[in-house]
C-alpha cells in the first residue's frame, strides 16, 4: 500500500509582511511535521501577500520574496510543498510557486492563466507562464513552468488559482496523482458551494488527490478570504479547515491511499506520452507515522451566517492592522446602522472568545488592549427624528452592551440655516430647499463623530449599503463619511433577510423589529420612506443586475421586470427604470469618493477595483 499523509493550510497574510510570513510558515511547517504530514499545500503568493498592487513592479519586492524563500527552505525538511511568491525571470515577473522537498528546491511552477475581470487585475503586473515549454530560472538553473514532479512513483503537480477555473487546464496533460492547488480566492455569497464542486469534481475527473489551500482573513482592506482549504480524493471531500477563522493559520490533515488510484487510472486510459517531468529517484516515502489523522469535516453554513463571519472577521483584521482601538457608529434606529453596530460588536466578541493570549501576541495585541476595545454608538436627533427610531437605537445598544449616547443637534442645524438665510436674503423652506436642508442635517452629524473617533483612536464606520450606493442615495461628507464601509457590498434586500435571521439565531428580537420597520432617512418633516424616494428595493437590485452586470440596454429594463414584478404596472416600471438610470448615471462621482467597502458578492460597485464606469457619460433610458 502507498499511503501518504497530506495537508492543506489556510494562512493569514498581509502584503509585504515578509518577516511575519516567514515566522508563520515556520510555525506551520513545525506543526505539520509534528502531525506526520508529508505533502503540504499552501495558498497563492504566501511569501509576499496577494494584494501588493503596484508594489509588484518594484524589483525589491521580488528580491525580498527570494530572501524569504531562502530562510524558509531549510524548514521544509521532511515535507513536499509549493511556496507562492512573485518571481522575476529576465525582464518578466511571474506569479509563481517554489517547489521544495526536504529542504531543497526542485523548480518553479508558473501561473499560466491570469484573471483580469471584476476585482482581479493580475495582467497589470504578471506575465502568464508558457504552457508549451519550460523556462530555466537563471539563479538556480532549475526548470520553471508547467511540469510534474515524480518522486518514488508519486506524480505531483501544482495548479495556481485561476488555472483551475479555465476549460483547458494544464493539469490535463500532466496526469498527477496529487495536485497542490494554491489559491487567493476571496469570499463571495454563493462561492463556497461552487468551490466545493470544483474541488471534488477535479479530484474525480483527474483521478487524483486534490489539495486546495486558500488565503485567510482581510489581507489588504477590501477582499475577505474565507480561508476554506479542502482535501478531496476521487470525488469525495475528506476534510476542510474552518472558514472565517481569526487564527493566524488553519491546517487540515488526511491520510490517503494511492493504490486504488493506480487501478482506476489503468482502467480509465490516461493520456499517452510523457508530460514535462522532473523525476527524483533518491527519495523514499515512508509510511505515515501512526496514529492516523482525523480530518475535519467540511462546514456548510447559510449565507447569512457566512456573511456575519466574513464581516466580523474583516472588521477584526482591519482593526488590528490599522491599530485602531474600537469602532464608532452613528446609530439611527434603522437597519443599516444596526447591522454595522452588530458586526462591529461581533468582531470584538469573536476576538475575545476565539483568540488565546498567544494568538493575540502574534498580532501584537495584549489581552488588556483587546478588553478596552469598544463599539461607541451615537443617536443624533433633529426635529425630524422620531421617538420610535430613538427607542430602537437605544434598545439595540442595550441588547448588545454597547456604549450609547443621544445628542440633540437641531441647534447646530439652526445655526447653519440662519447663516445661509442671511446670505440668501430669504427664509429657507421645505418647498424650495428640500434636498439642501436634508443634506445639511446629514452633514452636521459628522464632525462630532470624527472628533470622537480621533480622541479615542477608534474607526468610524460608514453605514451605507450597496443599494444606496448604486443610486447615490447618500450625502457626501454626511452619512457617507467614515473610514470603512462594512456593508457597502450588500443590498438592502439581503440585509433585511440577514437581520431577520440574526434576530432568531442570536435571540436579539430588536433586530427583527428594526428589519420590519419602514426604512426612512428622517430628514424632512413629512413622513419619509426610502422606497418612496427611490423605488422598491428588490426592483432596484433587479435593475442593477440587468443593467450593470448582464449588460442589457436601459430601454429594456421595464420589459425585463414585468415577469418578476407583476404587482407593478408597465407605467410604474417605466417610471422606476427611468429613475434608476438617472440616479445611477448622476452618482458615479459619489462612488469614486466612498470609503473602502468589503467585497461580499459579484455586485461590487467599487470604482477602484471591480466596476470602472465613467463619471461623465451619455447613458439614457432611450436612445
Amino acid at each position: 500500500m502507498k499511503r501518504l499523509r497530506v495537508a492543506a493550510c489556510s494562512v493569514r497574510t498581509w502584503p509585504l509582511d515578509f518577516d511575519g510570513h516567514v515566522a508563520r510558515l515556520k510555525a506551520i511547517f513545525t506543526e505539520a511535521r509534528q502531525k506526520g504530514v508529508q505533502i503540504l499545500a499552501l495558498p497563492e503568493l504566501v511569501l509576499s501577500g496577494y494584494e501588493c498592487g503596484d508594489f509588484f513592479w518594484h524589483p525589491w519586492v521580488s528580491e525580498a520574496a527570494r530572501e524569504a524563500l531562502q530562510q524558509i527552505l531549510p524548514e521544509t525538511r521532511g515535507l513536499f510543498t509549493a511556496i507562492g511568491l512573485p518571481l522575476r525571470i529576465g525582464e518578466r515577473l511571474y506569479n509563481a510557486a517554489a517547489i521544495a522537498l526536504d529542504g531543497r528546491l526542485l523548480g518553479f511552477a508558473l501561473k499560466t492563466e491570469l484573471p483580469r475581470d471584476g476585482i482581479f487585475y493580475e495582467p497589470r503586473w504578471f506575465t502568464p507562464g508558457p504552457k508549451d515549454k519550460l523556462l530555466t530560472e537563471a539563479r538556480t538553473n532549475l526548470p520553471a513552468g508547467a511540469f510534474a514532479i515524480e518522486i518514488a512513483g508519486v506524480r505531483i503537480a501544482v495548479e495556481i488559482c485561476e488555472e483551475a477555473w479555465r476549460p483547458r487546464r494544464t493539469l490535463e496533460g500532466l496526469a498527477p496523482h496529487l495536485v497542490l492547488s494554491l489559491n487567493a480566492s476571496p469570499y463571495e455569497i454563493g462561492k463556497p458551494a461552487r468551490r466545493h464542486r470544483l474541488v471534488s469534481e477535479s479530484s474525480y475527473r483527474y483521478r487524483c488527490t486534490y489539495l486546495y489551500a486558500n488565503l485567510l482573513g482581510n489581507e489588504a482592506g477590501k477582499l475577505l478570504y474565507d480561508g476554506e482549504s479542502l482535501i478531496a480524493h476521487q470525488g469525495e471531500i475528506l476534510g476542510a479547515t474552518p472558514p472565517f477563522s481569526l487564527s493566524p493559520y488553519e491546517l487540515v490533515v488526511a491520510d490517503i491511499d494511492l493504490d486504488p488510484l493506480y487501478t482506476v487510472r489503468l482502467r480509465g486510459g490516461f493520456p499517452a506520452g510523457e508530460p514535462p517531468l522532473v523525476s527524483l529517484s533518491d527519495f523514499e516515502w515512508k509510511p505515515p507515522t501512526p496514529p492516523p489523522s482525523e480530518s475535519s469535516p467540511s462546514i456548510r453554513m447559510p449565507d447569512e451566517m457566512a456573511v456575519t463571519r466574513a464581516i466580523s472577521m474583516g472588521l477584526w483584521d482591519y482593526l488590528y492592522k490599522t491599530r485602531h482601538r474600537g469602532f464608532v457608529v452613528s446609530l439611527s434606529g434603522g437597519l443599516d446602522s444596526a447591522a454595522c453596530a452588530t458586526f462591529a460588536h461581533l468582531a470584538l466578541q469573536r476576538a475575545r472568545t476565539e483568540l488565546s493570549p498567544t494568538a493575540l501576541s502574534a498580532y501584537g495585541i495584549s489581552p488588556d488592549e483587546l478588553a478596552h476595545g469598544r463599539v461607541y454608538t451615537f443617536y443624533q436627533a433633529t426635529l425630524q427624528s422620531s421617538d420610535e427610531t430613538f427607542r430602537r437605537a437605544r434598545v439595540l445598544a442595550e441588547t448588545l452592551g454597547l456604549s450609547f449616547m443621544r445628542w440633540d443637534i437641531q441647534s447646530i442645524v439652526d445655526a447653519y440655516e440662519k447663516l445661509v438665510e442671511g446670505w440668501l436674503g430669504r427664509p429657507l423652506s421645505w418647498e424650495l430647499d428640500d434636498i439642501a436642508r436634508q443634506n445639511l442635517q446629514a452633514r452636521v452629524r459628522v464632525p462630532g463623530l470624527w472628533m470622537i473617533a480621533n480622541l479615542l483612536g477608534a474607526l468610524l464606520l460608514t453605514t451605507g449599503n450597496r443599494s444606496e450606493i448604486t443610486v447615490g442615495y447618500t450625502t457626501m461628507d454626511g452619512d457617507a463619511a467614515g473610514g470603512l464601509a462594512p456593508i457597502g457590498g450588500l443590498s438592502k434586500t439581503f440585509l433585511k433577510g440577514w437581520a431577520l435571521w440574526a434576530a432568531e439565531y442570536y435571540h436579539w428580537p430588536i433586530l427583527a423589529e428594526i428589519a420590519e420597520a419602514t426604512p426612512t432617512a428622517e430628514l424632512r418633516p413629512s413622513p419619509q420612506a426610502d422606497e418612496s424616494d427611490l423605488m422598491p428595493y428588490p426592483l432596484l437590485t433587479f435593475f442593477e443586475d440587468k443593467l450593470l452586470w448582464e449588460g442589457h440596454p436601459p430601454q429594456n429594463l421595464p420589459f425585463l421586470a414585468q415577469e418578476d414584478f407583476t404587482q407593478l404596472s408597465p407605467e410604474e416600471l417605466a417610471r422606476y427604470s427611468q429613475r434608476f438610470v438617472h440616479l445611477f448615471t448622476t452618482s458615479q462621482w459619489k462612488r469614486e469618493r466612498l470609503a473602502p467597502a468589503f467585497h461580499l458578492d459579484k455586485y461590487d460597485l467599487d470604482p477602484r477595483g471591480a466596476a470602472r464606469f465613467p463619471i461623465l457619460h451619455a447613458l439614457r433610458q432611450t436612445r
